[in-house]
């Protein structure tokens, strides 16, 4: 009985270690996707609304870190957008990262776009903003403490004579971004690139009372090009740099869709590379107005050893329609 005792206290050592690792050292660094792209709203404010051939895009994604452990980190997304007249974008979106329940981020905020570009240009130059709200838990019924170390095992059910006072914190959150997209279809190159800031406010986001911490802005620069290989085969080479605080996020890799002859079906398939953490796999399909998604990530950083070499998965759904329920001809990139 010890020993199973023993075993779960040093899961949950490893899960709060992770979940300060995440939150502190990097100096409460955002939840990201590996699947970046699939997130287009949350991705950069000017993507909203920046789409062909119909009317609304929904977007939701499920990203699990570490399942090897007892409890795992979820990070969740909802997103719904809208175009208007091809110049306008309105959406909204629903966030959750939840840290082993540990810590817990939940974010909800508005976003619009400008495309700047004539609307019969074959590209698109957009604006675009976020207004938002951020609210940040600790559930200090699972943090472990000195005075709760007894017998070669921390027993959370001993009291830990802290008092904390305060141990959630509401924030505002503001975003600006620009982003470009060729959107020919008689090239066979068309490159796309975007930049946004987020937490321009810089919000005091100490959960616990007596001290102060304000969030980094995170900096983020997307790029990367669709390439017409043959006519039902695209690959697109892509990047994204991100930097918030003193902790930068590089992810570099190739997405390709091979269109089944002769069906509405397509193929999806693809590898990144998230610099000095994971490799990542992605396989999916295409049908009509409706793009799933799956992928893995092959840990590569020290985290491995903890993690029993476990990685995380990643599924998401995009789908596109029209308000009067007439499919129009998709011919933009899923991506």
């Amino acid at each position: 009985m010890n020993n199973i005792m023993r075993t779960m206290s040093n899961i949950k050592i490893i899960l709060i270690a992770l979940a300060l690792f995440v939150v502190g050292v990097t100096q409460a660094q955002d939840g990201q996707l590996s699947q970046y792209e699939a997130a287009p709203v949350m991705l950069n404010p000017a993507l909203t609304g920046m789409y062909e051939n119909s009317d609304f895009r929904m977007s939701s994604n499920v990203r699990s870190q570490w399942n090897s452990l007892s409890s795992s980190f979820l990070t969740t997304a909802f997103a719904y957008d809208i175009s208007m007249e091809k110049k306008y974008g309105f959406g909204t979106y629903l966030n959750n990262y939840n840290m082993a329940g540990i810590m817990n981020t939940f974010q909800f905020g508005f976003t619009g776009a400008y495309n700047v570009s004539d609307s019969r240009a074959d590209h698109t130059l957009s604006v675009g903003a976020n207004l938002g709200l951020i609210y940040k838990k600790v559930n200090d019924q699972e943090l472990l403490w000195d005075v709760q170390y007894n017998d070669g095992y921390f027993n959370n059910d001993l009291p830990s004579g802290e008092n904390i006072q305060k141990g959630g914190r509401l924030m505002p959150e503001v975003a600006l971004g620009m982003a470009y997209r060729s959107t020919s279809g008689r090239k066979r190159f068309n490159p796309f690139g975007n930049f946004a800031l987020f937490h321009l406010t810089t919000p005091d986001e100490a959960i616990f009372r007596a001290t102060k911490s304000d969030m980094p802005i995170r900096y983020s620069v997307n790029g990367g090009v669709r390439i017409m290989v043959i006519n039902d085969l695209h690959l697109t080479p892509m990047g994204l740099y991100m930097r918030q605080g003193n902790d930068q996020h590089i992810n570099v890799g190739v997405m390709g869709e091979y269109t089944l002859p002769g069906t509405k079906y397509a193929a999806l398939f693809g590898c990144s590379y998230r610099y000095y953490d994971a490799i990542i796999a992605q396989v999916g399909f295409k049908h009509r107005s409706a793009v799933y998604r799956f992928s893995y990530d092959i840990n590569t950083s020290p985290l491995k050893t903890y993690t029993n070499n476990n990685g995380a998965f990643e599924f998401s759904i995009i789908y596109r329609g029209t308000h009067s329920g007439r499919t129009r001809r998709v011919q933009s990139s899923a991506f």
